[in-house]
């Protein structure tokens, strides 16, 4: 009883000198705020809008169909342009896509002569000139088809019909939101708690604290406390109020079995935290240690690319000693899913074993720097 009590007395210190911090608030206030939205949202690579110039020299009711067929939300309202106007267009950057239809382009489709509508893609936009030629070609094929031979595709022997659960418009926002929050809350656990310890250092109050009638594992779980509960109910709130509220993505799954997940995870990265916190006595040499440890964990949580692109050894690897592959995949079942506890049970034995063997570790660690 008396070791909660200490446990609790330190954790509210802890409390306390993280709300005099403001530095430290005003970055937490950012990140699970604007930040979620920036990256999400203002940052998005999707393909939208894309701006497309048309030549159009058949003059036909096919190719003023083909116009009209290019509509958002993909591209924006085509420009009707001479050769030369859309030449120069594109040399300037105004257009990614022009499409340029030829004299006697119907004619010759109906005759049964061989026809070419050329696409000229502005390549300088790598991501828009891959996906937005895709998808135009795909656009006037599937009008070009439809004009000349209607009925066809639904008489053809298969048709394949794609339905998306889940996410039905496959919007990258929904994904982007709920990942940039995974993120956050790994990048500002291993901030806090290392920062707790090197603050502690850095104003001299690490000796009031160790002359204390307290033992290493108070010290340890009051940071870890302190910082986790803050981390905590900073990304429910942001759940709640940015993705959720001011983003709109629905969140189908229990709010109580993400906040069961993320307590776990936290301690997790706290311990984490604490321990690289251990090998510096600054916060110069703390952040140039934590910045590569972070990049590991974000770049192969699975939360930016899919575990499964990446080598058979490094996934092992990665569900070995790190705490976020198994945090992702338990955020993305449980927030985007719906999964209940059983579904996620494997995930959440595998978080709460390396938050022991973490405490252990940095356990020991402090154990051996107080003696």
């Amino acid at each position: 009883m008396q070791s909660l009590l200490n446990i609790l007395r330190l954790t509210i210190k802890e409390l306390r000198a993280f709300r005099r911090d403001k530095v430290m608030i005003v970055l937490m206030i950012y990140v699970f705020t604007l930040a979620v939205w920036l990256v999400s949202s203002a940052a998005s690579t999707e393909v939208r809008d894309l701006t497309v110039a048309v030549v159009d020299e058949d003059h036909s009711p096919l190719s003023t169909r083909l116009i009209d067929a290019i509509r958002g939300p993909l591209f924006k309202a085509p420009e009707l342009l001479t050769a030369q106007q859309a030449d120069q267009a594109q040399l300037d950057g105004k257009y990614v896509l022009v499409v340029e239809i030829p004299p006697d382009f119907e004619r010759d489709l109906r005759a049964g002569r061989e026809a070419t509508l050329m696409v000229f893609v502005d390549a300088t936009a790598v991501a828009f000139a891959g996906n937005g030629s895709s998808f135009i070609q795909h656009v006037l094929s599937q009008e070009v088809s439809d004009y000349l031979s209607p009925g066809t595709s639904s008489a053809s022997a298969l048709n394949v019909v794609l339905r998306s659960r889940f996410n039905p418009n496959m919007t990258g926002e929904w994904f982007a939101s709920v990942m940039q929050l995974m993120n956050s809350i790994t990048i500002l656990m291993l901030i806090l708690s290392g920062s707790s310890m090197i603050r502690e250092r850095e104003h001299g109050t690490i000796e009031h604290v160790l002359v204390m009638p307290v033992r290493p594992h108070e010290i340890v779980l009051s940071k870890i406390f302190a910082m986790g509960a803050v981390i905590l109910a900073a990304s429910v709130a942001s759940l709640l109020l940015v993705v959720e509220g001011f983003m709109g993505v629905p969140v189908s799954g229990s709010l109580g079995l993400f906040a069961l997940g993320t307590g776990l995870y936290v301690i997790a990265v706290g311990s984490i935290g604490l321990m690289l916190a251990s090998f510096t006595h600054n916060m110069g040499q703390y952040g140039l240690l934590v910045i590569p440890v972070i990049i590991v964990m974000i770049l192969l949580s699975g939360g930016m690319t899919p575990l499964e692109s990446m080598p058979e050894w490094l996934q092992i690897l990665m569900r070995t000693i790190s705490p976020a592959p198994h945090f992702v995949i338990f955020a993305q079942a449980v927030l985007y899913r719906g999964a209940g506890i059983g579904l996620v049970l494997n995930e959440l034995a595998m978080i709460s074993g390396m938050s022991l063997v973490a405490l252990a570790l940095v356990l020991a660690r402090f154990r051996k720097i107080l003696s």
